[in-house]
């Protein structure tokens, strides 16, 4: 008998045994800090969400809906394949993650469907937890930020509604990190319209077409290094080889300002304006050798070519016969913006209000050819390999693909709904990165509480000619610039 019950002993405590381990562990008690004591992931923010974010459905042990996984740091701030990073280092209002669990529009956006799904909001304590902690960086337990590397090549586009320049990681084409420029007004921005590199990397430049500046930016650290006034309403940049100078056109559509400037790059000073360049300068690129800079003037249907060295405008090519135009007399044709081929002979011009792309021969001066492309035509941009012009057409949502030899539009894309502003590629052609002004106000979910709707940026396997990808970034996405 004795036997018999320490036999049934053990036979009880193993199964206890068995029972206890096939019982999930109890998620861990959530600890808020104080509000000067720093954030430690896996003590303040983990248990947060294995407490409130499991379940069928949800995002914890392998049930992680819409691709988003939130068992380790590495996976939160990963984001998903579809939709892009959920959480935006330093900008919690930005951070799909966060809209979603938000609760006062005062401090952010709320965004539909709320979270947890089905289930009573995160204690409000819990909520401004998670806020403070993406605002200073997100970081894991060792205080790392994610993608925070400086070396890794960016995307960088220009946020013009709401004073930000987006930034994009180039390898895992998810945004990480907003850059607030510009006055970062919401009663008047500042409005930045474009953005160059420098020719190695190490900076960028913005225009603010509102603001009357250009501004620096450490390209690695985005700390700004300065600002230049520059005139009513700067559009584009053109940089010089070396970097030493800038040229910004003045794009005044009172036709007051009829000049560029020259500035120095490494002061942001103004060395030198030149005066009656053409009406409304928008684009702005130099030649091959430096020598000359011309200028696409929108208002004027023409095309300025400025001797550099004497600083006076020597041709104006017309765009179409009968230029430059009589006082008063409306542009027909509306130059925007210039593609110089890489040689040097071609200059592709789009014309925003004729739906063409005019293209001029330098040498001669004059105009060889014109091709029909779709409704206003912005940003035109040179494939790698020099052999296509993709032109995004603004006004009827389509790219135009010109084969650069036959002078002939050879295929299009369709389908990018929302304003396609301008175009860059990565360095091995494989991948086109479209930006979009997105004015009809499309977006993944749906949001209260923000005065601002997202840009969009498309991108493109350029061998298929097919969207593979679509991110959402700041409000009216314009200019762009890559780097790597």
């Amino acid at each position: 008998m004795r036997y018999i019950l320490q036999i049934t002993t053990l036979l009880l405590s193993g199964a206890l045994l068995a029972s206890c381990k096939d019982t999930p562990a109890a998620p861990p008690a959530v600890v808020i800090p104080g509000d000067n004591e720093p954030i430690i992931y896996s003590k303040h923010i983990d248990p947060i969400f294995k407490n409130g974010c499991g379940g069928s459905s949800c995002h914890l042990n392998g049930d992680n809906s819409e691709g988003v996984a939130l068992n380790t740091w590495a996976q939160a701030v990963a984001g998903t394949d579809n939709y892009g990073a959920e959480i935006i280092p330093f900008s919690a209002g930005k951070s799909h993650l966060f809209q979603h669990i938000n609760t006062d529009t005062t401090v952010a956006p709320i965004a539909d469907p709320h979270m947890p799904l089905g289930r009573d909001p995160l204690p409000a304590e819990q909520i401004k937890l998670i806020r403070r902690w993406i605002n200073e960086g997100a970081k894991n337990d060792a205080g790392e930020v994610y993608l925070a590397d400086p070396g890794r090549p960016r995307i960088f586009v220009t946020a013009q509604s709401e004073d930000k320049v987006t930034t994009i990681d180039l390898a895992t084409e998810h945004i990480m990190r907003y850059i607030g420029v510009g006055s970062s007004s919401a009663i008047k921005p500042a409005s930045p319209h474009n953005i160059v590199l420098s020719p190695d990397h190490a900076f960028f430049y913005v225009n603010l077409i509102n603001g009357g500046k250009v501004e620096k930016y450490d390209a690695k650290t985005f700390a700004k290094l300065g600002d230049v006034t520059v005139g009513r309403s700067p559009a584009q940049i053109a940089v010089t080889h070396d970097g030493s100078t800038l040229y910004v056109s003045n794009f005044d559509l009172t036709l007051a300002q009829r000049f560029i400037v020259r500035v120095n790059a490494a002061t942001m000073t103004v060395t030198d304006t030149i005066f009656d360049v053409g009406n409304a300068p928008h684009g702005v690129t130099l030649s091959a050798d430096e020598k000359h800079l011309y200028t696409t003037n929108a208002l004027g249907d023409d095309i300025s070519v400025i001797n550099l060295a004497t600083k006076e405008v020597e041709q104006r090519i017309p765009v179409s016969p009968g230029n430059p135009l009589p006082p008063g007399t409306k542009d027909r044709y509306e130059p925007y913006q210039g593609e110089l081929s890489p040689d040097g002979v071609f200059l592709w011009v789009s014309c925003r209000a004729s739906a063409e792309v005019r293209l001029l021969e330098m040498v001669s001066g004059r105009v060889i050819d014109s091709i029909k492309v779709g409704a206003r035509p912005l940003i035109p941009k040179l494939t790698p390999d020099g052999l296509h012009l993709w032109v995004p057409n603004q006004g009827d949502n389509t790219i135009s693909i010109i084969d650069v030899g036959s002078h002939a539009v050879v295929a299009g894309i369709t389908g990018l709904k929302v304003q396609p502003h301008a175009i860059v590629f990565s360095g091995d052609g494989k991948r086109a990165y479209v930006s979009c002004e997105n004015q009809n106000g499309d977006q993944h979910h749906p949001t209260v509480g923000s005065s601002t709707v997202p840009g969009i940026v498309y991108v493109i396997d350029v061998g298929q000619r097919k969207i593979v990808r679509t991110i959402e970034v700041g409000s009216f996405a314009a200019g762009m610039a890559i780097g790597g």
